[in-house]
């Protein structure tokens, strides 16, 4: 099964080779620990995970690439729960890190918005989710900044995208040309249905990128449904 998954990582196009390497050896290196812990793949468990992330993190090496992998590995196998039990590992290790993501990082806004509201202390997604959680504190701000109405909801919009986890500047832009406006939305989806959104807006556009992987848009969509709704969005 592991040879399997790291054909199907060789074959992906647009990953770079130093990437398919580096995820190859990742998961080499967690079926030696299995190997030298003695545990068949069938016998993996969570504690084998938390065993195998204490390792790396014992050598102050990060454990988020490997368990990104995992991740991706335990969804070939179809082995949900793992796949959600690492993406979780994963999620915690990164909110330590995680610098609130700025408005000016969002791609195809006018800049004379950003820094219109820059002006007004709304400088990153938290901020702007904040001033914009209902149609009238978006429009108050819109008149009070003298912005149009829709850029305010544009970027409100794109915002409450970035909840979902893993979504920055080109993915929260692909998210929104593709149609989707909230979380809320997201959380509406299955997961080959927002694929199959992705590839049919790929596919007729010009956008310069790839599909996202299915295990990401599964990680997307089981975030969004444990979100609160932002009003009116």
């Amino acid at each position: 099964m592991m040879a399997g998954f790291l054909l199907r990582q060789r074959r992906k196009k647009g990953k770079k080779r130093t990437v398919i390497e580096r995820n190859t050896k990742w998961i080499s290196d967690f079926h030696k620990f299995l190997q030298r812990n003695e545990v068949t793949t069938s016998e993996i468990s969570s504690n084998s995970i938390d065993l195998y992330v204490k390792s790396i993190e014992d050598s102050k090496k990060s454990a988020k690439g490997p368990l990104y992998v995992l991740m991706n590995y335990f969804q070939y196998l179809g082995n949900k729960e793992l796949s959600r039990y690492t993406a979780d590992l994963r999620e915690e290790r990164t909110k330590k890190s995680r610098r609130v993501f700025p408005l000016s990082g969002f791609l195809d806004i006018d800049p004379e918005v950003i820094e219109k509201l820059h002006s007004a202390g709304v400088n990153n997604v938290n901020q702007m989710i904040e001033v914009g959680r209902t149609n009238e504190s978006r429009i108050r701000l819109a008149e009070s900044l003298s912005i149009p109405l829709v850029a305010v909801e544009e970027l409100v919009a794109l915002s409450d995208i970035t909840r979902v986890g893993y979504v920055k500047a080109k993915l929260s832009r692909l998210y929104y040309n593709a149609g989707i406006r909230s979380a809320d939305q997201i959380a509406n989806y299955e997961v080959d249905e927002l694929y199959n959104l992705f590839k049919d807006y790929i596919d007729s556009s010009k956008w310069n990128g790839m599909i996202p992987n299915k295990s990401d848009l599964a990680y997307n969509i089981e975030r969004a449904r444990k979100l609160s709704p932002i009003n009116d969005l």
